[in-house]
């Protein structure tokens, strides 16, 4: 066998053996993230969103979710939907900052972030996050619970389900409609 084959094997072991260690490496680290919510859907009566001076509130009555000072409105399931099976369920991936001044550069400060209140039927509070979306990256926002300094990046972008317009949650309803509805209600 020549010196050049002798090396060229040798340099191809090294290689291989170098892949092999970084994949070993690569799987070693793993983000596990928990979701904002641990609760029972079940005990959620109430969704309050607001961003800035704007808020919408949802309250369930029975099964049915309303909105609150808007009786012409027919709320969409669909959406209510996406609130439990994706906006609950994101996960807090890995913790960005515990520094209070760095909360505006990750739009989670008061009043540039959008909050999500979620409370039960007795109106205790269970959860109250502010999410922020600053930055270029489209596939993850910014959260930071209420009471707490740690800003975590999610796993998932649900930004834009914190939405306030009435008609992002709900359809208005015709005049028709209006008039059944007020005859089932009272």
């Amino acid at each position: 066998m020549t010196d050049s084959i002798k090396y060229s094997l040798v340099a191809l072991g090294l290689i291989v053996v170098l892949f092999l260690y970084n994949q070993r490496s690569q799987s070693s680290i793993n983000i596990n993230g928990e979701p904002i919510f641990t609760g029972n859907d079940d005990e959620i009566y109430r969704i309050l969103i607001t961003e800035g001076d704007n808020s919408i509130e949802l309250l369930r009555n029975d099964t049915l979710w309303d909105i609150s000072n808007a009786d012409s409105f027919e709320v969409k399931p669909f959406q209510v939907e996406k609130i439990f099976n994706r906006l609950l369920k994101v996960e807090q991936e890995m913790i960005i900052t515990t520094k209070i001044e760095k909360w505006e550069k990750f739009g989670v400060d008061d009043s540039l972030g959008r909050h999500l209140q979620i409370f039960d039927e007795n109106d205790n509070q269970l959860i109250h996050f502010i999410f922020g979306n600053s930055g270029q990256d489209y596939q993850h926002n910014y959260v930071r619970e209420e009471k707490s300094n740690d800003v975590y990046r999610t796993n998932d972008n649900v930004y834009f389900l914190l939405n306030t317009n009435k008609t992002y949650w709900a359809k208005k309803i015709s005049n028709d409609e209006e008039g059944i509805k007020n005859n089932e209600n009272g």
